[in-house]
């Protein structure tokens, strides 16, 4: 069926406007995964880092008292 030029453009102006919908669809689904896999790796690596930090305090907390200066300062002697 014969479509009259002004059609035309117009069909193909929707398309390529669908075109860069799609486009701009994917760029913002990739920015957006990158930016909640490094605020996820940021959050897990700080977390572990002062839960180490913490774990350790509680273990100089809740040591014996010979146990808790060695683990303060580490005796430097040679078994």
């Amino acid at each position: 069926m014969p479509v009259d030029q002004q059609t035309q453009k117009f069909v193909e102006h929707i398309e390529m406007l669908g075109m860069r919908i799609f486009i701009a669809e994917i760029v913002w689904t990739v920015i957006g995964t990158a930016i909640f896999f490094g605020l996820l790796y940021l959050t897990l690596r700080y977390a572990i880092r002062d839960g180490l930090r913490d774990a350790q305090r509680s273990d100089r907390r809740t040591a014996a008292p010979r146990e808790r200066d060695r683990i303060a300062a580490p005796d430097m002697r040679a078994d």
